[in-house]
């Protein structure tokens, strides 16, 4: 008899997760994510994605849905990741560009952009679910533009930073 996963809400794109044991470790040192979600994204991306921009978009993504609290590490990772989406989705370039784009970046300018309350419709539960078998990349990309759409209120500022990178 299979035993029913009891589901929790995650605490950064707030999908219905497994409720993993705390025995299972922590998820990722500063991302806001749940060890339930995490599960799902490793095993999402350790799937063949042979488009690197798609795999691009599907990191980016998640790790803006799941920005954690203010820290070092949490705002360069949230910063960087948005300045992914902008590069790929506003300025259509590949994600090899926007990997140079995202390491030029002026670091000592980021601040903590607080986040969102809604990150978009789509979550990576949602994704799992539809890529049973293959990797959808026109669901991935609208994942990725829903999300980049939440944090709207930040555009400008990511953009000026891309810019800067750009130069």
């Amino acid at each position: 008899m299979d035993r029913e996963v009891r589901q929790v809400e995650c605490m950064g794109c707030q999908a219905l997760v497994p409720d993993l044991p705390a025995s299972y470790g922590p998820p990722h040192t500063y991302l806001g994510t749940s060890p339930g979600c995490w599960q799902i994204y490793t095993e999402l991306t350790a799937r063949i994605v042979p488009d690197m921009t798609v795999r691009g978009l599907l990191a980016d993504t998640y790790m803006v849905q799941h920005p954690g609290v203010s820290s070092r590490q949490a705002i360069q990772s949230v910063v960087r990741h948005l300045m992914g989406l902008c590069c790929v989705l506003e300025m259509n370039l590949s994600f090899e560009r926007a990997v140079v784009v995202m390491k030029k970046a002026p670091v000592a300018e980021f601040t903590w952009l607080e986040p969102p309350t809604f990150l978009g419709p789509l979550t990576v539960v949602d994704l799992a679910r539809a890529f049973e078998e293959t990797i959808q990349p026109d669901l991935v990309r609208e994942w990725a533009l829903t999300t980049w759409q939440a944090w709207g209120i930040y555009h400008g500022v990511v953009r000026s930073w891309v810019e800067k990178a750009l130069v």
